[in-house]
């Protein structure tokens, strides 16, 4: 087995086991899951940017700037979290709460 293979396996079962930590935390759950998150976007978008600059990058070298693809992913990751949350507040709300139907 390649050692890459392997160095990843073990990152990813060492994330899992944070992220389920962080979930079974009484104190600061969301917060904590936050961070994590962010880190973990912060931690890949360089080799992100460079995957997108080798392969699908029409434009010149070094034009894709990490921070950008991170702000992008947090961006993402902030609007997930909320239609998430939105999805389930209309579920248990039972989805009487457009006005439209009143």
């Amino acid at each position: 087995m390649d050692f890459e293979i392997v160095l990843t396996l073990v990152l990813l079962l060492g994330l899992i086991y944070y992220f389920r930590q962080a979930h079974a935390s009484q104190k600061n759950k969301n917060r904590i899951i936050d961070l994590l998150v962010i880190g973990i976007v912060f931690l890949a978008s360089p080799k992100l940017s460079a995957y997108i600059e080798t392969n699908f990058s029409s434009q010149p070298a070094g034009i894709n700037d990490p921070f950008e693809i991170a702000g992008i992913l947090i961006f993402a990751y902030g609007w997930l979290i909320l239609i998430v949350e939105k999805f389930w507040e209309g579920v248990k709300n039972g989805g009487d709460d457009n006005p439209l139907t009143k």
